[in-house]
C-alpha cells in the first residue's frame, strides 16, 4: 500500500555498515507508523578530491513541502561545507519537524549514542568482576576527539574506585603494527604488568591482541583486553572481544519515535539518548555462553571469503563497466549499456536515472566563441528520465516536471523506499539516481562508490565530447572559412576539391569551374574606403551563397576574386546561373541607397566529368573562364 505521509532522510557516506544499519531502523520503525523514507545519499567522505564539487546537488532533488518531516544524519558528513549547506537548506525550505541523528553540538533536537560512557562500565567490570588493580588505556591518535572521550570515562571510573592513573598507563597509538606495538611494549616495560589494556574501539583491540600474541602473551591469563563498537570480527575470534554495543539499528527507529512524537504537539528533550551495552566476552577473563552459529569462526571466514571473491568480482566489473563507458560517445548508447549492468545489482527492485534537462548545456562563453546560438532552454523544473528498470524490465523514458522527484505515474503509485544519489562531475550536476531494493531490505555495497563514479565520468565525456565538437567545428570554420562571407577559402577549396573530383568522375555530367570578380572595386576603396570594399564583397558573397547549391564547392580566393566548381550543370544552366547572380545584385542595388553600384563581372568552363582525373585540369579550367570572364567585362565596356 502507497504512504502518502513521507520522511526524509540526509546520510552521507551510505556504504558504510553505520549508516546502513540505522537507516534500515529508520525504514522499518516508519513503516510500523504508516510513513515511507526517502533517503537523499551522497558519498560525502570518500576522499574524492574535486570531483565531488558538485554533490551538494543532493539538495535539488526533495520537494521539501511534500515532507512530513526530516532526520539528518548531520556526524556522517566530514566536510563542514557541505553540512552548513544542508543545516541551511533544511532551515529554509522545511516547515516540518526536524530531528538530527548526532553525537555533538547540534541545530535541531537530536538522537544520539552514548557508547563513550560505557567506557565507565568496562573499567568497573573490570575492577569488581576480575579485581584489577592497574588498567591502561589504549587510545587512538587519529580520532582523537572520541578517543579522548572514552578515555575521560575511564579515569572517571578509576578514580571513583580509588585507583590511580598513571602518565603511563595511557598511550596514543595509530592504527600501524609499528605504532601499537610500540603502546605494548610501553604498557609492560613497567614492573608491574597491566592486569587489563581497556583499547578505544575493537579495531585497535585487536591489533593490540596480534602483537601481544606475537610476542607471547596470553590473553586474558597475562592480561586482559577489552574493546569498543562491538565488530563481528572482534565476535568470530578466540578469544572473544568483551567490548559495547553499537546500536545503529536501535538509533534509526528511536529518531523516528522522536519525529513522530515532534509530529504529535509533543515537547522534545534538546537530546534523546540511545546506550549502548556491554557484550561480555573471553578476552577479559569471562566465560560467556558458547559462540553463536552466525558467530563461530568457521562460517565467519565462509563469510569473508566470500565478501573477498565478491570484492574481487566487482572490481573486474567495474573495470569492464569502465572501459565499456570510455568508448560511449551518445546518452542513448549509454543508457543501453548502463541497462546491462542494473541488472547486476543484487536485490535491485527499481532503478531510474534522472537527468535535469539542461544537464549538458555549455556556458554562454562557448556559445560566443563558436558564434553559434544556443539552443533554447528547456521548461523550469523539467527533468529528464532517461533510463528506468522496474522489476527487471526496461519502462519507456519521459519527461516529467520537478514537481516529484520522480515521474507521478511511478511516485503516486509505490510503497518503495527510493535512495537518491546525485550524479555530478566537479561543479557540473547532471541530475540523480533513485532505487529501491526488495521489501525495502537495504543492500548497499562499496563497488558503489566507483559504479557511480563510472556513471558521472560517462556524462561527463558526452559533454565535453559535445563541447569539443562544436569547437572543432569552429576551428575548422576559421581554417577553411573566409571571415569575411562565410564561403570557403583557399584552405577550405585544397580541402574539398577532392570530393568534387570524386563525385564528377563517376558520370559524364559536365564538371563547370566559374570565376567571379567585382566590378569596380578599386573605384570603391578609392573612392568610399576599404571598409565599402569590403561590404561590396560581402554583398557578392552572399549574393553567390543564395544561389549554390550544398554540392557545388564555392571559395573566396584572394580580394574579389570568387571561384565556385559544379557538376551537373549544362550550358544553359550555366549562362542561368550567372544571371541569376547578376539579377540578385540588381535587386539588392535597388533596395540600397549605397553611393556605387555592386555588379560582377563572371565567366565559366566545362569539361566532361568522366575525362577529369586531376586537379591540373580543373586549374586549366579556371584559367579558361577567367579568360571567358574577361572577355565578357570588355564586351560591356564596349
Amino acid at each position: 500500500m502507497y504512504h502518502n505521509q513521507k520522511i526524509g532522510v540526509f546520510v552521507s557516506h551510505i556504504m558504510g555498515n553505520y549508516q546502513k544499519n540505522f537507516c534500515q531502523g529508520i525504514i522499518d520503525k516508519a513503516s510500523e507508523y504508516g510513513y515511507s523514507i526517502e533517503i537523499f545519499a551522497s558519498m560525502d567522505g570518500e576522499n574524492l578530491g574535486e570531483y565531488d564539487r558538485g554533490e551538494e546537488g543532493i539538495l535539488n532533488i526533495p520537494n521539501y513541502d511534500r515532507l512530513s518531516g526530516i532526520l539528518f544524519a548531520s556526524d556522517t558528513y566530514p566536510q563542514k561545507e557541505l553540512k552548513d549547506k544542508i543545516y541551511q537548506t533544511l532551515k529554509e525550505k522545511c516547515h516540518c519537524p526536524i530531528i538530527e541523528i548526532a553525537a555533538g553540538d547540534t541545530l535541531f533536537p537530536s538522537v544520539s549514542l552514548d557508547n563513550n560512557r560505557t567506557t565507565l562500565l568496562l573499567t568497573e567490570h573490570l575492577i569488581f568482576k576480575h579485581g584489577c588493580k592497574r588498567i591502561c588505556y589504549l587510545g587512538c591518535n587519529e580520532e582523537r576527539d572520541f578517543s579522548d572521550k572514552r578515555e575521560f570515562y575511564y579515569k572517571e571510573a578509576l578514580h571513583q574506585s580509588g585507583l590511580v592513573c598513571r602518565p603511563k598507563d595511557v598511550f596514543h597509538a595509530s592504527y600501524s603494527d609499528t605504532s601499537v606495538k610500540a603502546a605494548l611494549s610501553a604498557f609492560t616495560a613497567e614492573e608491574s604488568m597491566p592486569d587489563a589494556i581497556l583499547c578505544y574501539n575493537d579495531k585497535m583491540a585487536l591489533l593490540l591482541m596480534q602483537q601481544a600474541l606475537l610476542q607471547g602473551f596470553r590473553i586474558p591469563e597475562d592480561f586482559a583486553v577489552t574493546g569498543c563498537d562491538c565488530t563481528e570480527y572482534g565476535q568470530s575470534i578466540t578469544p572473544s572481544l568483551t567490548t559495547v554495543t553499537f546500536p545503529a539499528y536501535e538509533m534509526g527507529s528511536t529518531a523516528v519515535d522522536t519525529l513522530i512524537s515532534a509530529l504529535h504537539g509533543n515537547a522534545l528533550p534538546e537530546k534523546t539518548i540511545v546506550n549502548a551495552e556491554i557484550v561480555l566476552g573471553n578476552s577479559c577473563g569471562c566465560n560467556s555462553a558458547p559462540c553463536t552459529l552466525h558467530q563461530s569462526p568457521l562460517f565467519y571466514m565462509q563469510s569473508l571469503s566470500q565478501r573477498i571473491e565478491a570484492v574481487e568480482a566487482s572490481i573486474l566489473n567495474s573495470m569492464h563497466m569502465s572501459a565499456a563507458f570510455r568508448n560511449v560517445t551518445d546518452i542513448d548508447e549509454g543508457m543501453d549499456l548502463l541497462e546491462n549492468y542494473v541488472q547486476n545489482i543484487s536485490h535491485c527492485k527499481e532503478f531510474y536515472l534522472c537527468l535535469y534537462a539542461d544537464w549538458d548545456s555549455f556556458s554562454g562563453k562557448i556559445w560566443a566563441l563558436t558564434s553559434e546560438d544556443a539552443p533554447e532552454s528547456s521548461p523550469k523544473g523539467e527533468m529528464l528520465l532517461k533510463l528506468a528498470i522496474r522489476d527487471g524490465k526496461r519502462l519507456a523514458e519521459c519527461s516529467f516536471q520537478k514537481l516529484l522527484p520522480l515521474p507521478e505515474y511511478i511516485y503516486l503509485n509505490s510503497d518503495s523506499v527510493y535512495h537518491y544519489i546525485p550524479l555530478y562531475f566537479g561543479e557540473r550536476k547532471f541530475g540523480y539516481i533513485a532505487l529501491s531494493y526488495e521489501e525495502n531490505q537495504i543492500d548497499y555495497h562499496f563497488r558503489f562508490i566507483q559504479w557511480f563514479m563510472n556513471i558521472n565520468q560517462m556524462l561527463e565525456r558526452i559533454c565535453e565530447l559535445r563541447k569539443t565538437s562544436l569547437l572543432v567545428t569552429h576551428l575548422e570554420d576559421v581554417y577553411m572559412k573566409d571571415a569575411l562571407t562565410g564561403l570557403y577559402n583557399r584552405h577550405g577549396y585544397l580541402q574539398k576539391i577532392n570530393e568534387i573530383l570524386q563525385n564528377g568522375s563517376v558520370s559524364d555530367k559536365p564538371i563547370t569551374a566559374f570565376l567571379f570578380d567585382l566590378d569596380n572595386v578599386k573605384y570603391i576603396n578609392d573612392n568610399f574606403g576599404h571598409d565599402e570594399g569590403d561590404f561590396a564583397i560581402q554583398v557578392l558573397g552572399h549574393a553567390l551563397m543564395s544561389v549554390i547549391s550544398s554540392e557545388e564547392l564555392c571559395a573566396r580566393f584572394r580580394g574579389d576574386e570568387f571561384h565556385l566548381l559544379s557538376y551537373s550543370r549544362t550550358k544553359e544552366d550555366a549562362d542561368e546561373f550567372i544571371a541569376r547572380v547578376q539579377k540578385y545584385l540588381n535587386n539588392y542595388n535597388r533596395l540600397n541607397n549605397k553611393p556605387y553600384p555592386i555588379s560582377v563581372s563572371g565567366g565559366y568552363a566545362q569539361i566532361s566529368g568522366n575525362v577529369l582525373t586531376n586537379e591540373n585540369q580543373i586549374e586549366a579550367l579556371f584559367k579558361e573562364a577567367s579568360e571567358y570572364m574577361l572577355k565578357q567585362k570588355r564586351e560591356r565596356q564596349t
